[in-house]
């Protein structure tokens, strides 16, 4: 019989935009979320593991936006995402970040799993989601609730493949 007991060894890739504050400040609400679900062993958040600590607002070695950073950056997450069981995206409905759509792109290209949780200012019957993003995503969430990703089960993930927007 197969095992549906929860257990802590799915590898989640955290795809999120970073651009502003209100981006960023949603990481630690996703991560403590995930920490807390039992299917989660690991969460690889990519701004965590910056080539030679080259970050916006802090870098070293002088390296941040150069072609060397680039490439070690873009090396980085390809590989983070062969290596990742499932991707739990949080995608910003009124910024589009074609960063996160080229992450979201390698997961459907791999077959594994994406779960997408979208955030919105508006209402969502003012939003209308691209017919590429739209099938590509394997779960949509419900705009702006973090909650679902504390109980998801990452080890079995179930397709719910039907945005809460409009697609076009």
């Amino acid at each position: 019989m197969k095992n549906t007991n929860p257990v802590a060894n799915t590898k989640i890739y955290l795809a999120t935009s970073f651009f502003n504050e209100e981006q960023r400040a949603r990481i630690p609400q996703a991560l403590a979320q995930l920490e807390a679900n039992p299917t989660v062993g690991v969460v690889h958040q990519p701004f965590d593991f910056q080539y030679k600590d080259a970050r916006v607002d802090s870098d070293p070695a002088g390296v941040f936006g150069s072609l060397e950073w680039q490439i070690a950056t873009y090396n980085n997450d390809l590989n983070a995402v062969g290596t990742s069981d499932v991707c739990v995206a949080l995608y910003d409905m009124d910024q589009i970040d074609e960063g996160i759509c080229m992450e979201i792109g390698m997961f459907v290209a791999l077959h594994k799993p994406i779960v997408l949780l979208p955030f919105t200012k508006k209402d969502k019957s003012a939003y209308e989601a691209n017919l590429m993003l739209a099938r590509g995503v394997t779960t949509w969430l419900e705009p702006n609730d973090f909650s679902p990703l504390k109980d998801f089960n990452f080890n079995h993930p179930m397709a719910q493949p039907f945005p809460p927007f409009k697609v076009f």
